[in-house]
């Protein structure tokens, strides 16, 4: 295929009435046509091609009762993904005092996360060259394989779970309309919640009756029966137009982008674990290798963009970044994501270390924030569906961020931000671009939680370091304790020094809900700068 006519199936059409007009919604015919008959009619042609959006869904686009099976396959391998997510986090310790590497506990996190985000952007060409079902039965082995290897296993589990996420998004758009995703996605959100609450506490019960490895094998059937839904139900065409880089399976391969996917995974590994070396270690930042981290996922951006530019079929097409409404779609899902999980790694410590409960009643006051966020993803889907609009919708509940002093109200806004960006970023791209587009929300909400994390855990800690220091000026001992090991040292102290410690971690905490409010207004700014559209 030359290079004239694969840019030609990722840009919009000429004939279209806006180089942004939304996607068509149906599969055949020409571009202008097709637009006119759900949007409205081409330029200079209103008179002649009257809208008629109602056949056009009927024709192309699927109702519940079709696709139930299909959706609930996806819908119980998104929960698996999450489920997996989590249940290991109750036994992090216990499984490294088993093979006798503590200190490396904590990098079975570290691994599934870096996974997830490294193979997350491969997943939208993997989608159009190997089709919708293989790639997710792909997501799905590669899931399973946490079950024979440990930290190197949980990076491919990582990965598996990122393509889980991305192919279910990719088939749902392909089968229903426009109007309709946010509320599938909705769905797809809750459950993917619920797996993610229940996952840890399900990980300490099985500890407890059977021991930790119990833990991996009893993800293995539930994540088998998703491979025999996907088998039996899913069976999505490719979207016109989509470019699978050539006839055999072969020249399929050999054309998606390796180069730059491994350009990518490179840059998104390196700030990855600089970032976790900087915030949770006794790393400093100008020691060699955090700072030769961060050099390496520096130069990762323009090397990454020469290599996206040169290739055939990239990965993460520039057309995304170059044109207006994508480009905020994208830095939305950042803005957002890294305000969310700054809250959500600082509100426990907060609970535990301020307020001075412990872990359960840490818990008990977070769940309130967990529900709602769960359920407002899926009223955000119902919403966009019964009013047909969205813009001012996520403009007003994008303000719910910057309501710091109310957790529940904390947890109801990144959630239905979520599902409105997702929505707005479908809206202005091409058919052949879906796939492509969906993968790269999901990387930058990965890029976005690794910002989020990084930037509050060095604001957290830079105060912390700093009002600790003029507190106990004089016991610098101390103050590397209280930093390293607060749990265990507050209790120790006198009711005047406990109380000076709460008070520096109040400091601290303080600081990275200013970043935390800043966040959200720039998500404000972002959702007005988003163009809206009649569902």
């Amino acid at each position: 295929m030359s290079d004239a006519t694969e840019r030609q199936t990722l840009l919009p059409s000429s004939n279209t009435r806006h180089p942004l007009s939304p996607p068509s919604l149906t599969r055949s015919g020409s571009s202008a046509t097709l637009i006119a008959s759900n949007y409205g009619a081409a330029d200079g042609d209103t008179d002649s091609q009257p809208p008629k959006p109602k056949v056009e869904q009927e024709l192309h686009h699927k109702q519940f009762h079709e696709i139930w099976a299909l959706f609930m396959g996806l819908a119980f391998a998104v929960f698996c993904s999450a489920l997996g997510a989590t249940i290991v986090a109750n036994l992090t310790i216990e499984i490294g005092s088993y093979f006798h590497a503590g200190s490396l506990s904590s990098w079975l996190g570290t691994a599934f996360l870096l996974g997830l985000t490294a193979m997350t952007p491969l997943y939208g060409r993997l989608a159009q060259v190997m089709g919708r079902k293989g790639c997710m039965l792909l997501a799905l082995t590669f899931f399973l394989s946490n079950m024979h290897f440990m930290l190197f296993a949980r990076g491919v589990a990582g990965a598996g779970s990122g393509g889980i996420l991305t192919v279910t998004a990719i088939i749902i758009s392909d089968l229903v309309s426009l109007a309709d995703r946010g509320l599938y996605q909705g769905g797809i959100n809750l459950l993917f919640g619920a797996g993610s609450a229940s996952g840890a506490i399900l990980g300490g019960y099985i500890y407890d009756k059977f021991g930790w490895r119990a833990a991996f094998w009893v993800q293995v059937p539930p994540v088998l029966f998703t491979f025999v839904m996907v088998i039996w139900k899913v069976d999505v065409g490719r979207e016109e137009g989509e470019n699978t880089g050539g006839k055999t399976v072969w020249e399929k391969v050999k054309g998606i982008d390796w180069l730059g996917s491994f350009v990518l995974m490179m840059g998104i590994s390196s700030f990855s674990i600089f970032s976790s070396l900087f915030t949770s270690s006794q790393y400093p930042l100008l020691h060699p290798l955090p700072l030769s981290l961060l050099i390496a996922s520096i130069v990762a951006c323009p090397v990454f963009y020469v290599v996206e530019k040169r290739a055939h079929q990239p990965i993460l097409p520039l057309t995304l970044l170059t044109r207006a409404q994508p480009s905020i779609v994208l830095a939305g899902f950042v803005s957002t994501t890294a305000t969310n999980f700054s809250r959500l790694y600082m509100q426990p410590v907060y609970l535990h270390v301020v307020r001075g409960l412990n872990g359960s009643e840490t818990g008990l006051l977070l769940i309130p924030s967990s529900i709602a966020g769960s359920f407002s993803s899926l009223y955000a889907g119902w919403h966009m569906k019964h009013w047909k609009e969205y813009k001012w919708f996520q403009v007003c509940t994008s303000l719910i961020p910057w309501l710091q002093a109310f957790s529940i109200m904390v947890g109801w806004g990144p959630e239905t931000s979520t599902t409105r960006l997702w929505t707005s970023l479908i809206a202005c791209v091409e058919p052949a671009e879906i796939s492509l587009a969906i993968s790269a929300c999901y990387l930058f909400r990965a890029i976005g939680q690794v910002i989020g994390v990084a930037i509050s855990s060095a604001i957290q800690q830079s105060i912390l370091i700093s009002s600790l220091s003029s507190r106990f000026s004089s016991n610098p001992d101390l103050v590397r304790k209280l930093i390293q090991e607060p749990a265990e040292i507050m209790p120790l102290l006198g009711v005047e020094e406990a109380w000076e410690a709460r008070l520096a971690y109040l400091d601290s905490i303080r600081g990275v809900f200013g970043f935390v409010v800043i966040g959200g207004i720039a998500l404000t700014g972002v959702c007005i700068m988003i163009r809206g559209r009649k569902l």
